[in-house]
């Protein structure tokens, strides 16, 4: 007997989601033929068979999420003895870039937070509003299983208990204790627990799966971690208007998105610090010494982010052809882990839909995103038309302060104003 287990795949997925299964227990299955979907960090991939065999039983049903090393699938391989997998799935790493030689990075500095700094930590990790949350439903959240980053407690999971506990009114408190016999691994109270205040709100229940689940938990994690800030500037858009005229009239087209990846690359060199992403477990923030642009793409699924890598290496138009490519890729499904993960700093353009300004949600562990926006016609002070176009910067205020960002901001509208350095 054969039992797969879901392969580690490296790049820091601990796990992944069913979308879909291609055999069902009975099949016969052969080596390399594809058994399952399973969607990891946005990206799509189907997993082969290793064995011959037939198909004996399927652990877990499409839409739920497997860990890295959790049994999926058995297959009966004519072995008397059980066997499985435990390896890890390679991916290729993006060829370099031809537009220039390489360069050999340098060792990527870190940032320590001082320990008055850390966030403290209590026995329970729920924050004020939760613990009010609580308090108000008459909920104990000693017994609360927590969700979200470190076992906190969301406010779902306070909601979710109650909801349990009211289906179940008698239902004791349960505290999880260490124990050494599997029999005493709980310890029943004798307490008896109110009613939930809360009710099952009706209609229909929204069950957040595939791309929208993974946008749901990278977001809870940004806002819960993070404490944003955002900072909005008009940009005087007439020089870029003009330059893609120019282009376009020279058969090249060139969207908006390519100008701001170029000009975002050129301030972070000036602003280190905004180049950087944030590491929980210590605490602490790694610069990066590479340009991984990552950009917003709205597809039907929800919305992704595809990543330009080593931006400051690649010129206007290739810029451009590359997020052409990878959005098409990325509505079609078919984009690869290496497309979608290693960014450093984001860009994303909602000025093709609406929108006069917004306050984008940093895309967690980067600490800092750039919303770009409609083109409106405005009244200059010389009391002229031009084409004005407000940009967003939101920021991981624990390390970048209001000052750094409106420099920052500064430096990028002036790249903005004067475009002819970003096409060289």
């Amino acid at each position: 007997m054969f039992e797969f287990k879901l392969p580690d795949i490296g790049e820091g997925v601990t796990e992944g989601e069913i979308v879909k299964w291609l055999v069902k227990p009975g099949d016969a299955i052969h080596k390399d033929q594809d058994m399952v979907e399973v969607m990891t960090d946005k990206v799509t991939v189907k997993i082969p068979s290793p064995v011959d065999g037939k198909v004996q039983e399927v652990k877990f049903d499409e839409g739920k999420v497997v860990k890295v090393g959790e049994t999926m699938i058995t297959v009966d391989d004519g072995k008397a003895e059980a066997t499985s997998n435990f390896q890890s799935m390679e991916h290729p790493s993006p060829a370099p870039s031809t537009s220039s030689p390489s360069v050999p990075r340098r060792q990527e500095a870190v940032i320590e937070i001082k320990d008055e700094d850390r966030r403290s930590i209590s026995k329970v990790l729920a924050s004020p509003a939760i613990r009010k949350l609580a308090k108000d439903m008459g909920v104990d959240l000693s017994i609360v299983h927590g969700t979200g980053p470190n076992g906190r407690v969301l406010e779902e999971d306070v909601k979710r208990y109650a909801v349990k506990r009211s289906a179940e009114p008698s239902l004791p408190i349960e505290r999880e204790v260490t124990a050494s016999a599997p029999e005493t691994a709980h310890v029943q109270t004798s307490q008896q627990v109110a009613p939930a205040s809360a009710t099952v709100p009706s209609g229909d229940i929204i069950e957040p799966r595939g791309l929208r689940r993974l946008i749901f938990e990278k977001m809870t994690k940004s806002k819960q971690i993070m404490p944003h800030f955002t900072i909005i500037d008009s940009v005087d858009m007439t020089k870029i208007i003009n330059i893609r005229e120019d282009l376009k009239g020279q058969g090249i087209t060139v969207g908006y998105t390519p100008f701001f990846v170029k000009a975002s690359v050129l301030a972070l060199k000036e602003f280190p610090k905004f180049n950087a992403t944030y590491n929980e477990t210590g605490k602490n923030y790694t610069l990066k010494h590479s340009y991984n642009i990552g950009v917003a793409v709205d597809t039907p699924d929800g919305l992704n982010v595809v990543v330009v890598k080593d931006a400051d290496r690649k010129n206007l138009t290739s810029v451009s052809t590359e997020i052409a490519a990878l959005a098409e890729k990325a509505r079609q499904n078919k984009l690869s882990l290496a497309e979608v993960q290693g960014s450093s700093f984001t860009v994303s353009n909602v000025g093709s839909i609406a929108g006069l300004a917004s306050t984008p949600i940093i895309n967690y562990p980067e600490v800092a995103i750039m919303g770009v926006h409609r083109i409106e016609k405005a009244v200059g002070n010389d009391g002229k038309l031009y084409d004005r176009m407000y940009l967003s910067l939101s920021c991981d205020h624990r390390l970048i302060d209001g000052a750094d960002a409106a420099r920052f901001m500064a430096k990028l509208k002036e790249f903005v104003e004067k475009p002819a350095v970003l096409m060289v």
